[in-house]
């Protein structure tokens, strides 16, 4: 075992529980009342319920399907790449909200995704490993078919 690895892991998976439960929690109260609340919350600004309501019936899927594939770690860069973008977003509308401690901990959160891309190669422990070296697999065969014709 290596530790950067381990370290990547740990993190990996722990910012994978964060959006899960973010995101179920949302869905277990229920997302009517959860979107209901989110325009409610936008209706002063500049941001137009038909943007505001369907970005609130998709976040809290979209928070469980990115929480999940990353603490499996399957198809880890396209998951935190989706992630840091609905991290923008979310610091997006705090900023509109003028709600700087929740920018700041979007902030934080994104620097955390920025790592974790930064770091991907590290990803050892996760199901894109053996992805990987099955995937590998079959191009060394189709390239050693290819050479021997």
């Amino acid at each position: 075992m290596h530790n950067r690895e381990i370290a990547y892991a740990l993190l990996r998976v722990t910012v994978g529980v964060m959006f899960l439960f973010y995101g179920v929690g949302k869905l277990l109260r229920g997302i009517g009342g959860f979107t209901g609340g989110m325009v409610e919350r936008f209706a002063g600004s500049f941001l137009p319920t038909f943007l505001v309501e369907p970005f609130a019936y998709v976040l809290p899927f979209a928070e469980v399907a990115i929480g999940t594939l990353l603490v499996l770690g399957l198809f880890n860069v396209p998951t935190l790449t989706l992630a840091g973008l609905l991290m923008l977003a979310l610091t997006f509308g705090a900023v509109v909200l003028a709600d700087p401690p929740t920018a700041a901990q979007n902030v934080t959160f994104a620097l955390v995704i920025f790592v974790l891309l930064w770091l991907a190669e590290h990803n050892a422990y996760s199901l894109d490993r053996p992805r990987a070296r099955r995937n590998t697999g079959k191009e060394e065969s189709t390239g050693k078919e290819e050479s021997a014709k």
